[in-house]
C-alpha cells in the first residue's frame, strides 16, 4: 500500500471497538425520548450524524430538542459505564506505534468529543504523544461527509506536507466520502467485510497500512 506522510484516522470502530459502548449510550438517551432500539440497529446509527437519526425515529420531533440531546449523549459517552464497555483493537497499538516510529504524523478525526477520546488513549496507555492532532466534535459542529473536521486536523498540523501524501481511514463511507470532499485519499476499513461490492481502497486491518 502507498505509504503516507499523514495518517488521519477515525475512532470509534477503527482504533477501538466501542459499539458495546455506543449501543449502551445510544439505546439509554433515545429510551428517555421514548424510543426503545433494537441493538442490531445502532451500529447504523452510529454511522449516521445523530441528529439526522434523530428526526428520523424520534416522534414529533423537535428542532430545539436536539441541542439538549447531544449534551445528554456526550454526558453518558464520557461516562464510567461507557468506558468500562470499550476494548482496543488487536491490530491497533503495534501499527499506530510502527507507524510513528516511521516519522509519520498522526491524528484522530471523529464525531466524538475530544475529553473522550483522550479519557480512552489514557485507558490504553496511548496518550504519551502519539497522535500530533486530535479534533472532534467541541471543534467542529460539521460532520462527514463534510470535510471540515479533516480540513482543520490538517491546518492544525504545523509540518509542511501536500494533500496527495494525507490519507483518512475510517469505518464507515461516510468517511470515505469525507476524506474525498477534502481532497485527500481515504481507505474503508473493513473489518467484518460488510463492504466486499464498495470501489473504495479496503483493507481489513489497520495492519494493511504498513505493507
Amino acid at each position: 500500500m502507498k505509504q503516507y506522510k499523514v495518517y488521519l484516522f477515525d475512532f470509534d470502530g477503527t482504533l477501538f471497538d466501542t459499539l458495546d459502548s455506543s449501543t449502551y449510550v445510544f439505546k439509554e438517551a433515545f429510551l428517555k425520548k421514548g424510543v426503545q432500539l433494537n441493538e442490531d440497529d445502532v451500529l447504523h446509527y452510529t454511522r449516521v450524524p445523530i441528529p439526522e437519526t434523530y428526526r428520523k425515529i424520534v416522534p414529533s420531533y423537535r428542532e430545539e430538542d436536539i441541542e439538549p440531546f447531544l449534551n445528554l449523549i456526550t454526558e453518558l459517552v464520557n461516562s464510567k459505564e461507557s468506558n468500562k464497555r470499550i476494548s482496543i483493537y488487536e491490530d491497533t497499538y503495534d501499527t499506530i506505534i510502527d507507524l510513528k516510529m516511521s516519522v509519520a504524523i498522526l491524528g484522530i478525526v471523529t464525531s466524538n468529543n475530544e475529553k473522550h477520546v483522550k479519557d480512552v488513549l489514557k485507558m490504553f496507555d496511548m496518550d504519551f504523544g502519539l497522535f500530533d492532532v486530535i479534533v472532534g466534535n467541541e471543534t467542529v459542529k460539521e460532520t462527514k461527509p463534510d470535510p471540515t473536521p479533516i480540513l482543520v486536523a490538517l491546518d492544525k498540523i504545523k509540518e509542511k506536507f501536500s494533500l496527495d501524501e494525507v490519507v483518512y481511514v475510517g469505518d464507515a463511507v461516510n468517511d470515505i466520502l469525507a476524506a474525498k470532499n477534502a481532497g485527500i485519499d481515504g481507505v474503508l476499513l473493513d473489518r467484518h467485510n460488510e463492504y466486499s461490492n464498495e470501489k473504495y481502497t479496503r483493507i481489513n486491518s489497520i495492519e494493511e497500512l504498513l505493507k
